[in-house]
């Protein structure tokens, strides 16, 4: 699978301390990647590495596409703009029909409900607005890589699951930080350990199958459906899913007027 972006024995030194230590890794199509460890453990860092806000101090960083979203933890304080101001500047960079733009960003809006906000001030923001802000620049820009430094941070239980769906159905490979197991459990399919600087630990985390039950009218309509264990009762198919395509298979079912019965998590 084609690399959109890979580190080659990335090292990071800041005054004299060693931040990162000989990281590798790469991200293609699929990627849903975890970067865990403790408060100073490089992860930051070495998300600002692979954005390409600072430069390792040694190996190298490939990047095959220009089209990286990055969204900080804390969004910056000296921006001199009102809230949709700032949204539809950074939307500009991308080119594009203006009409098509504000389109675009209206519908992100609406989904974080931020229009009490439009033309307030970023600095007199709110941290949770910041971090819609700061998402939805970074989604605006069609990104082929999405790099998320703790991006629940700050958001409201609705507004994270918001972003949770928003992030799987948009199918953007991601490179993120973060202690919420949400966004561990619903996103990450690898996770790779840093302490102190250096890879401890590389896994693959498994999404749990889910089994469904549904009512369709014929066998046809789950035909081209990634399901296994397809069993029918009368009109009703019981099978199972992976957990990390569930909800597009579900979206699917409902589009098709299918009628939902069970859905449950298979451990």
């Amino acid at each position: 699978m084609a690399l959109i972006l890979g580190a080659v024995q990335v090292s990071k030194e800041i005054n004299g301390r060693q931040i990162l230590h000989n990281i590798s890794l790469g991200c293609s199509a699929n990627t849903r990647l975890l970067i865990r460890g403790k408060n100073g453990s490089g992860k930051s860092t070495l998300l600002k590495i692979l954005a390409g806000i600072t430069e390792p101090t040694g190996g190298k960083v490939i990047r095959n596409t220009r089209k990286i979203g990055y969204v900080p933890e804390h969004f910056p304080d000296s921006l001199q703009f009102r809230l949709k101001e700032y949204l539809l500047l950074t939307a500009s960079f991308r080119g594009g029909s203006k009409a098509y733009v504000e389109k675009e960003l209206l519908e992100y809006i609406q989904l974080f409900s931020l229009e009490p906000f439009l033309h307030t001030s970023l600095k007199a923001c709110s941290k949770g607005t910041k971090q819609k802000v700061g998402i939805i620049q970074a989604l605006l820009m069609k990104p082929n890589l999405l790099l998320l430094d703790e991006p629940l941070t700050g958001l409201d239980a609705e507004s994270q699951q918001v972003l949770i769906q928003l992030l799987r159905d948009k199918q953007i490979p991601i490179v993120f930080t973060s202690h919420e197991e949400t966004l561990v459990t619903n996103m990450a399919k690898e996770i790779l350990q840093i302490e102190t600087g250096e890879i401890t630990l590389q896994t693959m985390n498994s999404i749990p199958k889910k089994l469904i039950r549904v009512e369709c009218r014929t066998r046809e309509e789950l035909k081209g459906l990634p399901v296994s264990q397809l069993n029918y009762e009368e009109n009703v198919a019981v099978f199972t899913v992976e957990g990390d395509v569930s909800d597009q298979v579900l979206q699917s079912l409902l589009r098709k007027n299918c009628s939902i019965l069970e859905v449950r998590e298979l451990r």
